[in-house]
């Protein structure tokens, strides 16, 4: 009997401190982990922190964990590069953590009290919503009668001063339990960043929106925004990694964009889609199309399955990139990986702009003569091309005319139709087939 009871006291224990255990792993949820059929109030949080990921598409929240949340838990771990089995285990829950997920938002004030109007306001009825105490029919950003009586019940479940004021404590306990975070001065979201990384000499409409959240925190001092990533704008992203205990080496990388996040100050989306680590964005034509400029733009291409690159210079296409090598040496390179000039559709890398995108190519020189003036009406062009305009631009390079570069949902040009191996090729280059 003595045993049984020692055993039973032992299972208990452990049990205890198990349960201790998993709960510290995070402040927000109760367990260690959640698959698809389980039913617990954390789900709501779960689904709720999805939601402002963008993956969870319902504005419903449930405690059930159905096929909507296990789709939206795969389509989160895809776009974060984590396992992709449905299932919210350890390093599901750190990555939701670490960007900041399960807070409903920053407070940006010291205090908040009735009669106030500010769009904290709304974060503030939601985490008491949240925790049960603010029963308005509507989020809005006015501190009322109701918000007041919902702070003061917050404050009562807590043993906090009760007096219907944000403040000090109350921001404070509301920080301990995951509710919200309070960053003095920063506040709404500035702007959308897409690249995976910012750095020093880098020129890109996206670094505007870096130099104003940099502003916005305190670190950036000029008046001034532009798209350049130069020394001051360095300066300011090591005093904010400085500022936040973040690593200091004035690039805007994964673990700064991050902090942004979790500061409310941008929306981060550089994973677009089933992206596999290490293959490319599976990024639309319509989206492409915008960061090329003809006679200028300077692609660098890998074969994605001889790992050769060469380099090509876009020179025309509305469809598609239609593109010429920019030395006789990437033409040679080019002939290897193909084994001469052919269609043969094949998945390739794009680099641009610091993106890697995925691409299908061809290596048949079409639609110009090398020997003569680009962009006249000329005889005897390359392909079978016949009488027309002459699309060789890039002359001493080797071949005549140019190449064809399609991208997810570009078209032919011959026919406007989406050409099924290109696409086919695209998403072997983004790691989707």
């Amino acid at each position: 009997m003595r045993k049984t009871v020692a055993a039973i006291l032992t299972s208990i224990y452990i049990i205890s401190t198990t349960s201790t255990a998993l709960a510290a792993e995070s402040q927000y949820l109760s367990l260690s982990g959640y698959k698809k059929g389980m039913e617990h109030d954390d789900i709501k949080v779960i689904q709720q922190a999805l939601k402002r990921d963008g993956v969870f598409e319902h504005d419903q929240f449930t405690t059930y964990y159905g096929t909507l949340t296990e789709d939206a838990v795969i389509k989160f771990q895809r776009k974060y590069g984590l396992a992709a089995d449905g299932i919210i285990g350890k390093s599901t829950i750190e990555k939701m953590n670490s960007l900041g997920l399960f807070t409903h938002g920053n407070l940006s004030l010291r205090v908040y009290k009735k009669g106030m109007t500010h769009s904290d306001i709304k974060i503030i009825q939601e985490a008491l919503r949240d925790i049960g105490t603010y029963e308005g029919d509507t989020i809005t950003t006015y501190f009322g009668s109701v918000t007041e009586k919902a702070v003061e019940d917050f404050q009562k479940m807590y043993g906090l001063t009760v007096d219907g004021v944000v403040g000090g404590s109350t921001i404070k306990k509301m920080e301990n339990l995951g509710l919200v975070t309070h960053n003095i001065g920063v506040t709404g979201i500035i702007g959308n960043l897409t690249l995976p990384k910012y750095e020093k000499g880098m020129s890109h409409p996206e670094v505007k929106i870096i130099q104003k959240v940099l502003k916005q925190c305190g670190t950036f001092n000029e008046d001034a925004f532009t798209t350049y990533f130069g020394p001051v704008t360095e300066d300011a992203v090591k005093d904010f990694q400085s500022k936040y205990g973040l690593d200091v080496d004035g690039v805007v990388g994964t673990g700064t964009l991050q902090k942004m996040k979790s500061l409310g100050l941008i929306n981060f989306i550089v994973s677009r889609g089933s992206v596999k680590r290490g293959a490319g964005e599976y990024l639309d034509w319509k989206n492409v199309k915008k960061l090329l400029v003809r006679n200028k733009t300077i692609l660098t291409v890998k074969d994605l399955k001889t790992s050769l690159s060469f380099k090509v210079k876009v020179t025309a296409g509305s469809n598609h990139a239609d593109v010429e090598p920019v030395s006789k040496n990437d033409t040679k390179v080019i002939k290897k990986v193909w084994g001469g000039f052919s269609w043969e559709r094949r998945p390739v890398l794009v680099y641009l702009n610091n993106r890697t995108i995925a691409a299908s190519m061809t290596a048949m020189p079409h639609a110009g003569v090398e020997g003569k003036p680009a962009g006249k009406y000329v005889s005897g062009r390359s392909g079978g091309y016949g009488y027309g305009y002459n699309y060789d631009f890039v002359k001493g390079n080797g071949i005549s005319g140019h190449l064809d570069i399609h991208f997810k949902n570009s078209r032919r040009h011959k026919d406007n139709r989406k050409d099924s191996k290109h696409q086919a090729c695209v998403k072997i280059a983004a790691g989707l087939q």
